[in-house]
């Protein structure tokens, strides 16, 4: 069962379109549109031709205090384009480095919005501040499965990133995620990855 499957039910407790959700004294309405400026500023240590992510935002938060087992805890979506490759010749289609990139560059705006809006519970231990001083350092990919059903067309697609699960072992955060990318025909790319994030010793772990 997709995830958009599971986001359909109306039975589901998830913040959809046009709710208010209240996180850190905030209030906020889904979709968050993540500002350009937001995006720019993440992705600030991205050559400028491996800029891929040119939009963000949150589609989906599940209800911290009606939480529902199989709904993902957050849904985060962006829209790419590669007018060339940081790395090779043009190829002509998406590939496995670009993925990994893609799906990098989304993680950061999406955990990055996070910390800022407090929107996830457990994802409030970071200021801001913390995070961008510790994104580069801090974040890696403790594992990654990616699967190519057909050519995507990199010159225009979209990402959607689902977080179903986060859980700490040894002072590491790891974050259990999937994601999948899409262009005009349909999902060409998608892939199961755990993120791993090893904040600084001084940060209380929650």
């Amino acid at each position: 069962m997709t995830a958009a499957t599971l986001i359909a039910r109306a039975s589901i407790p998830v913040c959809r379109p046009q709710e208010a959700y209240a996180g850190l004294g905030k209030v906020c309405t889904l979709p968050i549109d993540i500002p350009e400026d937001f995006v720019f500023d993440t992705l600030r240590a991205y050559r400028a031709n491996a800029k891929y992510l040119k939009s963000a935002q949150i589609t989906q938060v599940q209800d911290p205090d009606r939480p529902a087992k199989g709904v993902p805890i957050l849904t985060a979506a962006g829209r790419f384009a590669i007018a060339e490759s940081c790395y090779i010749d043009d190829t002509g289609h998406f590939n496995a480095v670009e993925f990994n990139i893609c799906y990098n560059q989304l993680a950061y705006v999406m955990f990055g919005k996070c910390f800022e809006t407090g929107i996830v519970p457990k994802l409030r231990f970071l200021t801001p501040g913390e995070y961008k001083r510790h994104q580069l350092q801090s974040c890696f990919i403790a594992s990654l499965e990616s699967r190519f059903s057909k050519l995507l067309k990199s010159d225009g697609f979209r990402g959607e990133l689902v977080l179903n699960k986060l859980s700490w072992a040894g002072g590491v955060l790891f974050c259990f995620t999937t994601i999948a990318f899409s262009d005009c025909e349909g999902v060409k790319a998608q892939g199961s990855i755990v993120l791993a994030f090893n904040p600084p010793a001084n940060v209380a772990k929650h």
